[in-house]
Parts: C-alpha cells; structure tokens; sequence
C-alpha cells in the first residue's frame, strides 16, 4: 500500500516561515483525531479474530505439538495476538498524548519537546508489533519471537528484583524458570548468548523503527529516531534542536513531522496486521477512508509550509 502523505524531505529543518498558527493546529489535530478514531476501531475485539483462509487464522489451527505430544492448539499463537493488541492500544493513547499538546496558540506555550517523546514511544510500539506479526513469518517463528520478548523480560525483571527484597528475587526467579520450562517443552531450542528461541534473536529498537519506516522516509531512519530518542533522553543534541535564533520554540515543520511519523507508524502497523488476517479485508475501505482523509489534510500543511 502506498500512502497518499509521503513525509516531507529532511530532518529537521529548523525554519521561521509558518502558516496561521492556529490554522495549523486545527489541520493537526484533525489528523490526529482521525487516526484516534481509527486506532479505537482497531481495538474492537472483532478486528482481531482472523479472518478464514488468513494467515493468522491457519495459525490459530497449527498442527504443532510439543515434546510430550501434546498439540500446541490455539494458545500458543494468540499470546503474539495480544501482544500486538497492547501495542495498538499503546500506539492510541501516544496519538492522544500528542493531539492534546497542540491546542493554539502557537507556538508557545505549546510544549517544544514533549510531542517527538511521545512520538518516539508510537514509533517503538508500532515497530514492536510490527516485526512480531510479520505475516511471512511460519507460527513456530512467531512462537520464538513471542517467548523470545518474554524470556528477556523476564530476565530484566530478575535483576531489577535482585535490589530488592529476598521474596521478590525467589518469585522473579521461579517465573523465569517458569518460562523456560516451557520453552523447552514447547521444544524450541534456546541459546543465552546472544539471546535466542528456535534461531529469532531480539532486533533493536532502531531496527524495529527502520523497518517499520522503510519505503515511508526517503532514507535517514537511524537519523530521525536518534534525534528523538536524543529528546527523549535529555541528550543535548536533542534539546538544541529546539533552539532558534536564541530563543526556544518548535517550528512548524518539526511538529509537522512529529505529527506525520507517529500517524504513519499507526498506518503501518495496521497495514501490516490487515494483510496477516485481521478486520474484513487486506485493504479495507475504513483504511483506505482514513489514508484519503488524513493525507488531504496533510497535504494542506505541506503546501502551506513550502
């Protein structure tokens, strides 16, 4: 699917020109609105039961069985499902966050560093759901990947309880053994270094990211979630990209582009999740409604800014 809103060339370019301010914020938030609604939509609980003849539908009915014999059934390809559920339905509430930062006037007092934080966070969850429902993976890859993420997770909440109280270590200490029980008895190999399930190795987050942008930014991937992640971290490289002529504000370029990748990592994931099985269709017309509406609207803005 091509979206009809390519992002605009560069990152960031700091420019003082700007449209009507409050003109800006009222196109913005209209984008924003949009893909909220079309993000709760996508939490219905009907969106996700696979669609018959899908990917993630074959999945659900996998003939797999572990090494007591025992088949694998619907469980085990489910808990990717919801994984991937609590990323939408985290990727919502960062497109809320955002929408509530650009209320006029414009541009102080809106915030100058909060919305690429926030955009940051919808670029890394989508990017996680992303690469977990790769509708070319097998169900025993998606599987790995699935224990793979909670076997790390589980690894990093064992040292976290290591500073705390003697109860907590054993509780954190039993829930990892635990998981690799059953790991082993879902009969997927496991390697500690690097960290690996039936041979899927956890990717960065700056891979996760660049894979969810590819075809979507003309290039830069590392580039552009540096410089958020720059912001998000306090790093001064990130904080002076704020500043301009002296003074400090967001030009309406960078909160543009804040706004246009935290909707097309939305649009990405819910591209990716259509095609795998998910909603009535790979390309359904509510998609092809909201890409119409959001790209009009963005399309408004950009010539207004060149």
């Amino acid at each position: 699917m091509t979206t009809s809103f390519p992002l605009a060339p560069g990152f960031p370019a700091a420019q003082t020109t700007s449209p009507d301010g409050d003109w800006l914020l009222g196109q913005l938030r209209e984008v924003l609105d949009l893909t909220s609604r079309a993000a709760v939509r996508r939490l219905d609980p009907a969106f996700w039961q696979p669609r018959p003849g899908s990917t993630f539908r074959d999945e659900l009915a996998n003939t797999e069985v572990d090494v007591h014999g025992a088949p694998w059934g619907p469980q085990e390809p489910t808990m990717a499902f919801e994984m991937a559920q609590l990323s939408m339905l985290a990727v919502e509430d960062y497109l809320t966050g955002i929408r509530k930062l650009l209320e006029p006037p414009f541009p102080p007092p809106a915030p100058k560093l909060g919305s690429a934080v926030l955009c940051r966070s919808a670029l890394e969850s989508a990017g996680f759901a992303f690469w977990l429902m790769d509708p070319q993976l097998t169900v025993r890859q998606r599987v790995a990947r699935t224990y793979l993420v909670l076997w790390d997770e589980n690894k990093t909440a064992l040292k976290n309880a290591k500073a705390g109280a003697p109860p907590n270590i054993a509780q954190a200490q039993a829930d990892l053994s635990t998981l690799i029980t059953r790991i082993d008895d879902l009969g997927l190999a496991r390697a500690p270094k690097p960290l690996s399930v039936s041979g899927e190795t956890l990717p960065s987050k700056t891979e996760r990211v660049t894979a969810l942008l590819a075809g979507k930014v003309s290039g830069g991937h590392e580039v552009v979630y540096s410089l958020y992640s720059a912001v998000a971290h306090g790093e001064m490289t990130g904080i002076l990209s704020r500043r301009l002529a002296g003074g400090w504000t967001i030009t309406p370029r960078q909160l543009t582009q804040n706004v246009e990748l935290a909707v097309v990592a939305f649009g990405q994931l819910q591209q990716r999740l259509c095609l795998g099985g998910m909603g009535s269709a790979p390309d359904e017309v509510a998609n092809q409604l909201w890409e119409h509406n959001v790209g009009r609207r963005l399309l408004a803005v950009r010539r207004r800014l060149a």
